[in-house]
């Protein structure tokens, strides 16, 4: 039940992160219009770089290392300071080049300069990934505090964005409120600390047996995040509209929600994968892998293409019709729901526990090098639409890439029993939904009874299969 309880609070954490962005965005799509958007997207885009050396690998690395001594109190602690400093070393580090950045990219581009004063703001984005201390809570499998933490802070946040993003010009105001939720919300995990760790001293501490870790957690890290972002840093650039990169940012966001619910099954079980590995237990692991391949396709195939069938006409009344684009962009990135869930399965519950980081990082890597090979091509070609091409594409690559690693270890055909059955009632919900989208009119009950329908038709086919995931929902133990 453990982990049917941290799947939970994960999944709730993830989607709090997103939803809150979620329930604003048709506003800010109104108020801010597609240039304010774009902008916001793109400075974004461009920080999250910085952010990635500040981060490192921390938080995979950090929540695996606080797993495998997660009964040694002095030890978890010791190991906590020597990930931390890390961290904020990285930071400082992250923050010098970040300013640099700045300055001298003004210099030399338009684009930059014109959005200098933007670029400031987002620098508080990186505070926040230095004080992020939610890997130790992951490691402890630990969800309910990251659960409670986020939703104060994301409603406080939604809150405020109604109260002072008001017109056009409020996106510098839009830019602070999201970069500065973050660094409340990673202050706050903090005090829970307060009077149970003391203050180590550094004659103490060896942080020299995390830097090689650390530093290939990170690679993974950076090129993952390259094919995440990079679409919407090289958009502007290519077509020349900053507003290219908030029409692929709001489709991204939508994806992103689904995929919340998807990837939650990996971070919660990457702890306990890595428990079984220092166990020896490697037949528990291959079990709970399999379980958790086939209930990641149950969840990631319906929201794929339901995502696909209700998407254009939901963002034509969701954002409003000079929108339009988002939902051919979304239709184009659905896959990528099904794909990321997949890898994340294989990269998180089997490479990184059994310390296998170098073939997590050339499948990651392989697909971030595609990915910006793609990018130059489909972008000047279709633009946004061809951004979303390329992330696709990318995204199926690294898990080919995975699956053919690991197919001495497991069997591949193993991971796939069920899909057959998912797909068929995914097919059989995508045209059941387009048939009511071509019969009726466009809006949010139109949207409300596709989704009801969707999921009506997916259920009826999966029990007229006799789909084995309906037995498993029933018995989470199952996934332990």
């Amino acid at each position: 039940m453990q982990v049917a309880k941290n799947y939970l609070y994960n999944a709730a954490y993830q989607l709090l992160n997103i939803i809150a962005p979620i329930i604003t965005l048709p506003y800010l799509a109104r108020v801010l219009g597609k240039n304010g958007v774009g902008v916001a997207s793109w400075t974004n885009s461009l920080v999250t770089y910085f952010l990635l050396i500040a981060s490192l690998g921390i938080v995979t690395y950090g929540s695996r290392e606080i797993a495998y001594v997660h009964k040694n109190e002095a030890l978890r602690q010791k190991k906590f300071w020597e990930i931390q400093t890390i961290h904020f070393i990285a930071g400082f580090v992250a923050l010098i080049l970040y300013v640099l950045f700045i300055y001298t990219g003004g210099a030399f581009n338009q684009r930059i300069h014109q959005n200098e004063l933007f670029l400031w703001y987002q620098i508080w984005v990186i505070f926040s990934g230095m004080v992020d201390i939610s890997w130790y809570f992951i490691g402890l499998e630990d969800f309910k505090k990251t659960v409670l933490r986020n939703m104060m802070i994301k409603l406080a946040m939604t809150v405020l964005i109604f109260i002072l993003v008001k017109k056009p010009t409020d996106i510098g105001a839009y830019i602070l409120l999201l970069a500065l939720s973050q660094v409340f919300g990673n202050l706050s995990m903090w005090f829970y600390l307060i009077g149970k760790f003391r203050w180590p001293k550094l004659k103490e501490l060896n942080l020299k047996s995390h830097w090689h870790p650390v530093f290939m957690m990170f690679l993974p890290t950076i090129a993952t995040q390259i094919y995440l972002q990079l679409n919407k840093t090289m958009l502007p650039f290519i077509t020349g509209v900053t507003a290219s990169s908030g029409i692929y940012d709001n489709a991204d966001k939508i994806i992103k929600v689904c995929l919340a619910l998807v990837t939650s099954v990996g971070m919660v079980m990457l702890p306990r994968m890595s428990a079984h590995y220092a166990a020896g237990e490697h037949d528990q692991m291959k079990k709970a892998i399999h379980s958790s391949m086939d209930f990641v396709s149950a969840i990631a195939v319906p929201l794929a293409f339901g995502i696909a069938a209700v998407g254009p006409t939901a963002m034509l009344w969701f954002l409003g019709k000079s929108w339009g684009d988002v939902g051919s962009a979304l239709v184009l990135l659905t896959p990528i729901i099904v794909f990321i869930g997949w890898s994340n399965v294989i990269g998180n519950q089997f490479l990184i526990p059994t310390k296998r980081l170098s073939e997590y990082t050339w499948s990651v890597t392989f697909g971030a090098v595609l990915n910006v090979f793609l990018n130059f091509f489909l972008i000047f070609i279709w633009g946004v639409k061809g951004a979303a091409l390329a992330t696709a594409i990318s995204e199926f690559a690294v898990i080919a890439y995975q699956l053919f690693v690991t197919r001495n270890d497991m069997k591949v055909r193993a991971h796939f029993v069920g899909l057959w059955r998912y797909l068929l009632a995914g097919l059989a919900m995508y045209f059941a939904v387009l048939y009511f989208v071509a019969n009726h009119g466009i809006g949010i009950k139109s949207t409300l009874i596709e989704t009801i329908i969707g999921g009506f038709v997916y259920l009826l086919v999966l029990v007229i299969l006799r789909a084995p995931i309906l037995k498993r929902l029933l018995n989470w133990r199952s996934f332990r």
